[in-house]
């Protein structure tokens, strides 16, 4: 028997630094059960790690650069303790490879979101051979998603603590190739999950303690289109959305992120049927212009977006909505960008996500004429921010005598006996209790509002 195959009592220990979208989070939390069963366990001090994880994010430039700086730091740490590992996966991993493993050599296995079923062989091999391990790449199979394992049928969580909210991946990839967007070339073509395994994780999750559910996907509303069985079901992901809401200890479901061109009226109007949705829905519309919308290749109008919004809008006035925009994008012009504050105007989105354009290798707008300067770009995100900002102040001062219900998720890191907490609109809520209240849904009158959070009192 090889000498790593010898049994051994002593707890190796993982440091995991996640980057980007909830679907990191998600894959973090896959990854660390799976080194569960390879005898870590978690910690949140470097010093101490005989593994430190980075699963990277190549949406923008600037989380790369991240990366880059955090490795050489590691490397420092590496010189001190040259028994330890560092990995890296995630979309940097898959999109940078061997230029990424040349520029650090200080990494030791690293891999992309593709081959996360991997990570565990890539770490035998390293020990093995004193060698960098890498995997990039993507599987078509459905099947090679990387389930959930562990000894106690639950994920864990990378915070190391009980978590409210839980986040369940259940598509890999996506096929919409929008002009803007490297997942296509960082995380694969889209890949649904069965349905089973979907289910048996949630509920595996809520048996732990879990009240909130995301179900997280690039595209989410387009579950279940590549699988087989799904081919009798009208809407798969509906049917998806259906049973996990039937499961008797989830208290909300959320899911994110939609797509606005594949957002149906009957998805709308599940919302109206199914109390555990709640009020909330993020639907990225990254420009209110037609134009930009037709290069960015969103297959949708600012007014199929704002028809859309009427459906939700339409069965409860106060439905809440958040959104991803995108300024700069090349060819934008100022007109073009006015059309955007006037939408923005119109939705009244309770908050946004408001980005540069940031050029990405292998995407078609890298190749487009007209970049548009810096100081321009960062000029009309200024502008953006600022109508959003005053737009929520006064949507979240609305709210004051109002009463709401909430569920409460963690307590407050800087002061004693203060809980945070969302509504159905998934407004943050901040209260002062004696009491604990995380995991417990009260309700709570609103008091107070500012543009971070709702303050309030128990009824």
């Amino acid at each position: 028997m090889h000498e790593l195959d010898l049994p051994t009592d002593k707890k190796k220990k993982v440091l995991i630094e996640t980057w980007g979208c909830q679907m990191n989070v998600a894959d973090s939390e896959n990854m660390l059960s799976m080194l569960q069963k390879e005898n870590y366990t978690l910690t949140n001090k470097e010093a101490d790690a005989d593994l430190v994880l980075l699963n990277t994010c190549h949406i923008r430039e600037k989380a790369k650069h991240k990366v880059l700086s955090r490795l050489g730091k590691l490397k420092e740490l590496k010189v001190l303790k040259p028994s330890m590992k560092i990995a890296v996966s995630g979309c940097v991993a898959q999109a940078e490879g061997k230029k990424l493993l040349k520029s650090a050599p200080q990494i030791d296995v690293l891999f992309g979101p593709g081959k996360i079923l991997d990570f565990p062989q890539l770490l035998k091999e390293n020990a093995k051979t004193k060698l960098p391990t890498m995997a990039i790449g993507f599987k078509r199979e459905s099947t090679s998603y990387p389930e959930v394992e562990t000894n106690n049928t639950v994920k864990p969580s990378i915070s190391g603590k009980f978590e409210t909210g839980r986040y369940v991946n259940i598509t890999q990839g996506c096929d919409n190739f929008c002009t803007f967007c490297v997942v296509p070339f960082t995380r694969g073509r889209e890949i649904s999950r069965k349905p089973l395994d979907i289910i048996k994780e949630c509920q595996s999750l809520l048996d732990d303690g879990a009240k909130e559910i995301t179900l997280l996907g690039q595209n989410v509303n387009s579950y279940g289109s590549d699988l087989v069985e799904s081919d009798s079901i009208e809407n798969p992901f509906m049917s998806l959305l259906e049973q996990v809401a039937s499961l008797p200890k989830l208290v909300r479901l959320r899911f994110t992120t939609s797509n606005p061109h594949d957002f149906t009226r009957s998805l709308s109007n599940l919302f109206s049927t199914e109390d555990k949705l709640g009020t909330y829905l993020h639907l990225p519309v990254q420009s209110g212009n037609d134009e930009v919308l037709r290069r960015m290749k969103r297959k949708v109008t600012a007014d199929e977006y704002l028809e859309k919004v009427s459906w939700l809008r339409n069965s409860n006035p106060n439905f809440a909505l958040s959104t991803d925009l995108i300024v700069g994008f090349p060819g934008e012009t100022e007109a073009q960008f006015e059309d955007t504050l006037k939408l923005v105007e119109k939705v009244r989105f309770n908050f946004i996500f408001a980005f540069m354009y940031s050029p990405r290798k292998n995407t078609a707008a890298i190749r487009f004429p007209d970049q548009v300067p810096e100081e321009v770009k960062q000029q009309r995100l200024r502008r953006l921010n600022q109508l959003q900002d005053k737009i929520t102040v006064q949507l979240n001062e609305n709210e004051i005598g109002k009463t709401s219900e909430v569920l409460f998720a963690y307590p407050s890191k800087k002061e004693e006996n203060c809980y945070y907490g969302r509504t159905k609109e998934f407004r943050l809520v901040k209260v002062s209790s004696s009491t604990p209240l995380v995991g417990l849904v009260r309700e709570v009158k609103i008091t107070n509002a500012n543009k971070i959070a709702l303050l309030g009192e128990l009824s």
